[in-house]
């Protein structure tokens, strides 16, 4: 998860550091989320996503929409969970170490942005769209379908 919502978020904005924050940030959420419930979510927009990153202020706080999907940012820019912030280091540290133990990360990377832009842009700003029609096929076996392209 987190690898392929790190490169949604560069193909969407070029960031790669904030990416990494974004991708880490998405993937603790969502794991939290599936083994929790969710009590208190940053909003969906209502509306159509066109633009690929916005913000707006709320309860003191900076929200910033991926397309329809709010997540929370600290003053730096970096992403939030509650207090906790999510660095590219640590990114670095959880994610790309353990991609890293089983093939080189580059090429994990690369094989994602690749994956990705099979996609139209509307499932990459889609919060729905891109679990479904862009994670879940490949969720359990991103190895055999995205890297090796086995079907």
């Amino acid at each position: 998860m987190a690898l392929l919502q790190a490169a949604r978020y560069y193909l969407l904005t070029g960031d790669e550091e904030k990416a990494k924050s974004f991708g880490l940030n998405r993937a603790i959420f969502y794991a939290w989320a599936k083994r929790r419930g969710v009590a208190r979510t940053p909003p969906r927009r209502k509306v159509a996503a066109t633009r690929e990153v916005t913000r707006e202020r709320r309860e003191g706080r900076t929200l910033v929409y991926v397309g329809n999907e709010g997540a929370y940012i600290s003053e730096e820019g970096w992403y939030t969970i509650g207090e906790e912030v999510q660095l590219p280091s640590d990114y670095d540290r959880q994610v790309a170490s353990r991609i890293n133990q089983i093939l080189p990360y580059e090429r994990a990377w690369r094989s994602a942005l690749e994956y990705l832009r099979g996609f139209p842009r509307s499932s990459l700003l889609d919060q729905s769209k891109f679990f479904n029609q862009v994670y879940r096929p490949v969720r359990d076996r991103f190895l055999e379908k995205v890297v090796e392209r086995k079907t």
